[in-house]
């Protein structure tokens, strides 16, 4: 009789470790609080909008390389259609002028010193590094759990010409990096490569990805994708159940020690098993679901001290016209400052342009969104649980004045506006129980570096945990290589050789 794996979420990393585990044998199930699978990965409809919320890129869309053989292990990726974007994103000032910062690195090059030649010093250790690093193809992932000598040193014969470059750069931020910058527009341009908090190497490798189109973007968008992990996933023999929220992991004493053995739902459904995974909320299942009997001092700094992802709200608008004319993604002035919550108000948006997939809005007309940024989870959540009609009004008065800011910019938005959609922390937290209503888990900043946190937890056995909240970092490749490697190590307590089709 096959063990059975119970897992908790049906994002990607939840979804992927239930394929893996299936290939190998055993019986699994997927409990997810949403109607979906893909978590944060995921769009929704809206007066004939689709409204895509996860994938700006995807890494591992260049066939051959490491990441692709990854994710096609879990679906065709042939199947899949890639958009290379030119342009990675283009920073522009209030006086008209801009910087495009291209995804090939000589294009870059030249853009940069063109447009700031002041900045020579940094722009030669941005582009130098880039270089380096496109010439990195990483090793197949193994769980360190797992790791035996002859796999560390056939990993420093791959990594080993990169290290000085990872380790040099890891420990500056992009806030840091961007400072060194004489040119306010270029300063400004590295500050928007990602958060600023972030190490600046995580933008470097980016860029190399991308100048290696190896960093596309999936046309379809972010739900279509998961779709495809969760076909295979069922496919496989394997069973999902929606809208059911895990409440409790029983924990069973056993020749004196804890061990993992089953599962409570919010509607009282209890399901035993020989493993559990957690896919879900790190703080949630640590916190709640195992009430906080089984961390460690090293675990509870982390959650008090390292940086968690923020929150955001997204701004999506369907408008009856073409931007034919513009790049996928731009930050702008507003002709007006707009006020978002306590501790946020803008000048300026970063915004995309969907032009390049046409699944995404009715012919001839346009997706436009927006990912505001904030930390203000608590505001947002309190807003809408105590005052409902003034949550609406705020999201409604938002949404009016960034279009009113961008209009000097874009052209007329409002006399062309079909659809409007403005999501809130409290969405992301209703939606998908995420902390904080973060977008991914940990940043990486100079402080964390590449620590990872362990799979197992303190005298608990049999239980795992998977995805974002253990691999810093987030992204859709590190949750799935993470659920790949517990897979890995429940195979190895099982005595299975892991498999992979």
């Amino acid at each position: 009789m096959a063990e059975k794996v119970l897992i908790i979420g049906a994002g990607i990393s939840g979804l992927s470790a239930g394929c893996y585990l299936q290939m190998n044998g055993f019986e699994t199930a997927i409990y997810e609080m949403h109607s979906l699978p893909g978590g944060l990965c995921t769009s929704w409809i809206k007066d004939g909008y689709k409204i895509d919320g996860c994938i700006h890129w995807l890494v591992g869309t260049k066939p051959g390389t490491g990441f692709y053989n990854l994710w096609n292990e879990l679906i065709d990726m042939k199947s899949l259609i890639i958009t290379d974007h030119e342009i990675f994103f283009r920073c522009e000032d209030s006086a008209g002028n801009f910087i495009n910062f291209y995804n090939n690195i000589d294009q870059l090059e030249n853009e940069l010193l063109a447009k700031a030649p002041e900045d020579i010093a940094v722009i030669n250790d941005y582009i130098h590094a880039v270089r380096k690093f496109s010439r990195m193809n990483l090793p197949v992932p193994k769980p360190r759990e797992l790791f035996t000598l002859r796999d560390a040193f056939s990993s420093l014969r791959i990594m080993g010409p990169y290290l000085p470059a990872i380790k040099k750069w890891t420990n500056v931020s992009i806030a840091d990096f961007a400072s060194r910058c004489k040119n306010p527009l270029l300063r400004k341009t590295i500050e928007n490569l990602f958060v600023p908090e972030m190490s600046v190497v995580f933008a470097m490798i980016t860029t190399a990805w991308m100048n290696n189109k190896d960093a596309g973007y999936p046309i379809g968008g972010s739900l279509e994708f998961a779709k495809k992990i969760e076909e295979t996933y069922l496919r496989s023999g394997g069973q999902i159940y929606y809208r059911n929220k895990v409440d409790k992991i029983i924990v069973e004493s056993v020749n004196g020690k804890s061990k993992a053995s089953g599962i409570i739902t919010s509607e009282g459904k209890v399901e035993k098993a020989d493993y559990i995974i957690s896919a879900a909320d790190g703080n949630f299942t640590l916190n709640e679901l195992l009430e906080g009997k089984f961390t460690d001092q090293k675990i509870s700094k982390f959650y008090k001290k390292s940086l968690p992802f923020s929150s955001y709200l997204q701004l999506s608008l369907g408008v009856d016209r073409k931007l034919i004319s513009e790049v996928p993604s731009l930050i702008i002035p507003l002709s007006k400052r707009v006020y978002i919550d306590p501790s946020n108000t803008i000048n300026e948006i970063k915004i995309r342009i969907h032009n390049f997939d046409p699944t995404l809005a009715p012919d001839g007309k346009t997706l436009i969104s927006a990912m505001i940024l904030t930390r203000e989870d608590e505001y947002w959540t309190n807003l809408r649980t105590d005052n409902f009609e003034g949550y609406k009004k705020e999201k409604k008065r938002i949404i009016s004045e960034v279009i009113a800011g961008a209009e000097h910019r874009l052209g007329p938005l409002q006399s062309h506006l079909e659809m409007s959609d403005l999501s809130t922390p409290a969405t992301v937290i209703r939606y998908t129980n995420n902390w904080k209503g973060s977008f991914e888990g940990w940043v990486i900043t100079p402080e964390t570096g590449l620590k990872q946190l362990p799979v197992t937890l303190p005298d608990l056995n049999n239980f795992y945990m998977t995805g974002q909240w253990v691999a810093p970092g987030g992204g859709l490749p590190t949750v799935m290589m993470s659920a790949r490697g517990v897979s890995q190590i429940i195979c190895k307590k099982s005595k299975k050789k892991f498999i992979t089709s």
